[in-house]
């Protein structure tokens, strides 16, 4: 499977568990005393002897949108705007025992640390690009949106074919 294809079929797996799904649930639920932060919604437990593994894609989830890193799509340093957010959930080290949670908090994401500043790209809509530093690279993540065939950049994004 070639690397567009395998980003493809990751990415709409983790669109799939993040779409529509805008705040950890509420109503008696707590975190977890593993959840890297408190804003970690809770994922039900596997039975005893029970574990399981999953292989994200690089994605954010902020206001509702869910942004995927797409390594074609290029920023500067340059432009690199304003904090718009710190991430507040991070996937990173998610227990093999919990199943992933069906709702994700937003400022979650799969790759980035808690604390990770994540700016607005400038030129675009924080609704459309947003940036991240790593290893002290910036990161351009693209927000998607689902179609009958999988996720695609939302056209406010401008991404060339990917």
């Amino acid at each position: 499977m070639n690397a567009k294809v395998r980003t493809l079929v990751m990415t709409g797996a983790v669109i799939a568990v993040l779409a529509g799904c805008a705040s950890a649930p509420s109503g008696g639920t707590t975190a977890r005393t593993t959840a890297t932060h408190p804003a970690c919604p809770e994922g039900s437990q596997y039975p005893p002897n029970v574990a399981g593994a999953v292989d994200f894609t690089d994605s954010i989830r902020h206001d509702s949108v869910n942004y995927t890193y797409l390594p074609s799509v290029k920023v500067t340093p340059a432009q690199v705007g304003l904090v718009v957010t710190r991430i507040q959930c991070s996937m990173l080290n998610w227990p093999q025992d919990h199943a992933v949670p069906a709702h994700w908090a937003n400022d979650t994401a799969t790759a980035l640390t808690v604390g990770t500043p994540v700016h607005r790209v400038k030129g675009f809509s924080p609704g459309c690009r947003l940036a991240v530093y790593v290893s002290g690279q910036p990161r351009a993540y693209i927000a998607m949106n689902m179609a009958k065939h999988g996720p695609v950049p939302r056209p406010c994004a401008k991404v060339a074919a990917w």
